[in-house]
């Protein structure tokens, strides 16, 4: 849909942080050299050469700064922008910028900003609307561009590689009518892709994070005046499932996110290195966004623009606790991200992923 100029400025004056909220930036100490990893199961952070993601609109960075654009230099797994404005010099919290400080050298990462419904940029694969049904062209993409584009950056059968897929959400908005967005749909969609990225990317840990029940974002937001403009086409073309079907599309919509979770978690156990034996491939779910409350925290971190993406604020959060599961033991990950209360995990010599 386009935003009257009116409705533009009324987004963009109503975008205010949240009282109580403090992101703190990355500031952890060097660590001295290692031997360079030769287990998927031993990899510290200076051992990442490469960064991809695969996903949908949040791994896109869509509205994240109130605005119809595409923020990729910013999205919590795979920007790297330097700075989170070209007028200021805050530090960009993202997870690319987070191994920069132990691998400068580090490739892959998205920067600037891109327009809605790009087709992939660097090695961020993530195309906005996209289903997980899609997710196997995204891979396409990134085999290629890495070949291609990066083939004199990159080594690519030898270099180790962070994979980020954060998947579902649109599934999800269309789980309440249809087969679209079944928890069986998802589960044959997921298995296909994370056959595909064993088969295709070698040298690769996958990180999986899992998806919160987007549901939370009505109740944040139901009482918004201009909210309920904006979602007056919202509900038929991009989360139907949220509005135009009432709360029984969105008690659908909680149940099928808990049915993927456990879906994600059932299949990246099939495909982990600790199942399969493979030294060179491993799969963990990453769960920090899982318990998210977007219902106590939605106005303050969900976009100006159309009252549903995550905003600049939230991926910043998003960046901080997805880092600290990656060096948490699985079963043992935090869930509840608290944007009030995060710390960064600064990694140790003997830290490695998990």
């Amino acid at each position: 849909m386009l935003l009257t100029p009116f409705l533009l400025f009324l987004c963009i004056a109503w975008a205010r942080k949240p009282e109580g909220v403090v992101i703190p930036q990355f500031d952890c100490p060097s660590l001295p050299a290692a031997p360079p990893a030769t287990n998927v199961t031993g990899l510290r952070p200076a051992d990442i050469k490469v960064v991809m993601a695969l996903g949908d609109s949040i791994s896109a960075g869509f509205a994240m700064k109130g605005l119809p654009a595409e923020y990729r230099g910013l999205v919590f797994s795979i920007g790297g922008d330097k700075y989170v404005s070209d007028f200021g010099n805050e530090l960009a919290r993202t997870i690319p910028n987070f191994l920069m400080h132990y691998n400068p050298n580090l490739q892959g990462q998205s920067t600037g900003e891109s327009i809605p419904l790009t087709q992939g940029t660097y090695l961020n694969g993530a195309i906005s609307g996209a289903k997980i049904q899609g997710v196997p062209g995204q891979i396409d993409y990134l085999v290629q561009t890495a070949q291609t584009t990066y083939k004199d950056k990159i080594d690519w059968e030898n270099d180790w590689k962070l994979l980020t897929l954060f998947i579902g959400a649109n599934n999800l908005c269309a789980s309440c009518k249809g087969d679209a967005g079944t928890p069986e749909l998802f589960e044959q969609e997921l298995d296909l892709v994370l056959a595909k990225i064993q088969k295709e990317i070698p040298k690769v840990f996958v990180n999986v994070v899992t998806i919160f029940n987007i549901s939370g974002v009505w109740n944040a937001h139901s009482t918004k005046e201009y909210c309920q403009v904006i979602w007056v086409d919202l509900g038929v073309d991009e989360c139907p499932c949220l509005i135009a079907h009432g709360p029984e599309g969105r008690q659908t919509m909680d149940d099928n996110a808990v049915a993927y979770d456990a879906i994600s978690r059932k299949l990246a156990n099939k495909y982990s290195s600790k199942t399969t034996g493979n030294n060179t491939f491993n799969v963990v779910v990453q769960p920090g966004l899982t318990g998210f409350n977007i219902t106590h925290w939605g106005e303050g971190f969900l976009s100006d623009l159309d009252c549903f993406h995550p905003n600049l604020l939230a991926d910043e959060a998003f960046a901080i606790a997805i880092w600290n599961n990656m060096f948490q033991p699985v079963g043992q990950k935090s869930t509840n991200l608290d944007p009030s209360n995060v710390e960064i995990f600064c990694p140790t010599i003997n830290s490695v992923l998990q």
